[in-house]
Parts: C-alpha cells; structure tokens; sequence
C-alpha cells in the first residue's frame, strides 16, 4: 500500500497587490503582513521597500529592505533635489537581489519582492529572481501599479492572483489552509504526561514552560480507539504536529488535543457565553455544522448541516451552497481534525463564523483565517474529565468539570 504524503497547504498563485498612482500605503501594508507572517513564525524572504524623506521630492532615499536579516539596500540614483526625474538605481536592485535568491535556496514559505514595476516589466530589476520563485512553486507576492498590470499578466502567463489593497484580502490570499501552520508554529515544545483515549473523547496533558496544559478533541469514528502506547516518548511539538501533517483521522484528533494543551491552559480568561447563544436573534440565514446537543430548541430556524444527516438536516455538501450570504455559522471544531474547516471558510466571506466545542483552539491566531469568534472548554479538574472519557461519555458528562471560554474578534 502507498505511504500518503504529508498534508501541505496548496499551491498558491503568485499575488500581485494591485494600486493607483504611488505605492506609498501598499508598501506599508506589505511590511506589515510580513512582520506578522514572521512573528506568527513563518519564514519569510524577500525585500520591501522603504522610503524616507517628504512625499513626491526627488531626493527621498529609497532602500530595499531585506525581511530576514534586516540589511538595507540603497536603490536611489542622487540626481540632486531639484532633478525632475526621479529614477531607480538598478545597481542598487542587484545588490538586493541576493536577498531573494537566498530566500529560495532556503524554499522561504513566502518569497516577497516590494513591486513589479519598470525594471521589471522590461526583464530587468527582480524579474528573473520573482520567475525563479514561482518556477520553485514558493508563494510570491508583489504589488503592481495599475499602468503594469498588463505587463504583470503577460510575465505569469495570466497565472496569478490579483489582490485589492487591503490586509484581510491579503490574508484571503494567503489562505485558511495555512491555519494549521500557524497553530503549530505557535506550540512550544513540552513533555506529555499521558493521553487518554475514549469512544468519543481524546484528552492529552502536558506540562511546560507555562504551566501545566490539558487539551481535548472529538475522536473520530472512523475506527476503533487507539493505544496511547503508539505515542510513548513523544513530545508535545512532535504529537501536535499530527493535527497539521497526518491524514490518518486518529493522529490528527490526537493532534489537535495536543494542540489544545497548549492554547487552552487553565489560565485562560475571557467570555463565559456559550457559542451557539450569539446567533439567537439573528435575522438573516444561520448555518451550523454538526448536531450539536439541543440545537432545534436555541436555534429553532438554523440550517444544520451533518455528516449522517437526521430528518430536517442537510447533507455535508450542501454547506457550500448555505454558507454564502449567511449572516452568521456555527461550524463545529472537529471540521479543524478532518481538514474541512479551509473550505468552509473560503466560501464564508461576509459571515459571522464562530468555531465551536471543546476541542477549539483558544487563541487569536485564527482570527486572521475568517474566524469571528472561538468558543471552547478549559479543563480545571482532570481526574473527573479523564474518568468520563474512559467511560465513553459525551462532552456533556465532563462540562461540569470545567469552564467555557468565548473569544472574539475585536477587529469585527
């Protein structure tokens, strides 16, 4: 039998961030989708440019910066500040240009070049540098002036994503299959103390740097429980990487409760709401995914969408078909375990998205990937949830045994 390769996130098309006259506000924007791609722990290569002195004035210093090591490349020609003729230095950008073919030697997870501009439109400046990148199959992202877009289009072969300039589609192109990524950059590495297995239930408890951490995830019943024997020896780091890599349905849900031990430790605050109570009232179209406990009495007027559909639900594929023009989803957490949730939330846009259950990550990085608000379950007394998952209970048996946790967006 073939060994399944890895779960990686698609290819992405090369993207070009699109703008008018003057480049001024997308460099900015750039640079600071970068410096968030890197603190979140993604390898980032490339350049972006940085200018300084007063708008419009021919004597401004223009430099390409490069984002891993910060060295600055001067790209101005000083024609002296009353020269009518503001021009890019191409010495300047060949210097810079090493900072790009390093970052693909290094196979960055993100190559960025500041623009596709007039050096470039003729095969000068970056040009070779950004086709090296995306013949290596690296992400590439741009920007490009209105007055080079049909050159830009004719460079890819018409092969890219053209980006309107503003942070949240930046981050639709970078795309909610990188969540997992994220997550997992996000982890530091700890002992596990023991993984406890039920018919329904995964527990896994760890103990770090932070303290001690217990996380939990919806088992899968695709097959028969596991032996927590499979895992002894192996790291918190290694196991949570299960959730990102593995398409075996029992690793990952064994993952992604690693995962949670780091994100929903006991000291946790925020919100004790329930996330299935922020849709009541809603007047426009609700979708939930899963059947949660008690769902027709809190939203009598929901679309429930099931895997194994009960009479009044819809099946797993009539998601895409609600979800557009929704007001408001409730998706469950296990679509994170079985790798559903990215398509979900490409076809959510405009929706208020709330992940639900004990097993949802609590923490904001997924709020960048389309994601309004987390409710999950911090667990406070371990020997009791421990006990009902070895008894096969549901999550309804162990939420006496600790609290619930809502975050949301403050950016909604």
């Amino acid at each position: 039998m073939p060994t399944l390769r890895p779960a990686v996130p698609p290819p992405l098309r090369p993207g070009a961030v699109v703008h008018g006259p003057g480049s001024t506000a997308v460099d900015a924007m750039i640079d600071r989708f970068v410096m968030e791609l890197q603190r979140r722990g993604f390898r980032v290569g490339g350049v972006i440019q940085r200018n300084t002195g007063a708008p419009g004035d021919c004597a401004d210093l223009m430099e390409l910066v490069d984002v891993a090591t910060g060295k600055a490349y001067d790209i101005s020609q000083h024609l002296g500040r009353q020269s009518q003729s503001c021009r890019v230095d191409p010495q300047g950008v060949a210097e810079a240009s090493q900072a790009l073919r390093r970052a693909i030697a290094e196979r960055a997870d993100l190559l960025v070049v500041n623009k596709f501009a007039g050096l470039e439109a003729h095969g000068e400046g970056l040009a070779d540098e950004l086709l090296a990148g995306i013949a290596e199959g690296i992400p590439v992202l741009t920007s490009v002036g209105s007055r080079f877009l049909n050159e830009w289009q004719s460079f890819t072969g018409g092969f890219t994503a053209l980006i309107s300039p503003d942070e949240d589609a930046l981050w639709r192109w970078w795309g909610a299959h990188r969540l997992y990524d994220d997550l997992l950059h996000g982890v530091e590495d700890a002992e596990v103390r023991a993984i406890t297995i039920g018919a329904k239930w995964i527990m896994v408890e760890t103990d770090g740097v932070r303290g001690p951490g217990i996380g939990l995830a919806a088992r899968p019943q695709s097959a028969p429980p596991p032996d927590p024997a499979r895992w002894a020896g192996v790291g918190l780091a290694e196991l949570a990487a299960h959730a990102a890599r593995s398409w075996d349905p029992q690793e990952a849900a064994v993952g992604m409760a690693a995962l949670n031990a780091h994100y929903n430790r006991p000291d946790l605050t925020g919100s004790s709401a329930n996330g299935l109570d922020l849709f009541t009232g809603m007047e426009g179209r609700v979708v939930v995914f899963g059947a949660f406990p008690q769902i027709a009495r809190r939203l009598p007027n929901a679309h429930v969408v099931e895997m194994n559909p009960s009479d009044g639900e819809y099946p797993e594929a009539a998601g895409e078909w609600l979800l557009p023009g929704a007001e408001g989803a409730a998706i469950t957490a296990s679509t994170l375990t079985n790798r559903s949730l990215p398509r979900l939330l490409s076809v959510a846009q405009g929706t208020c998205v709330a992940l639900v259950g004990p097993g949802t990550p609590l923490t904001p990085r997924l709020f960048r990937y389309g994601v309004a608000v987390l409710a999950g379950f911090v667990v406070e007394d371990r020997d009791a949830v421990a006990e009902a998952i070895l008894a096969g209970g549901s999550s309804q048996s162990f939420h006496r045994h600790g609290r619930f946790v809502t975050l949301h967006n403050e950016q909604n």
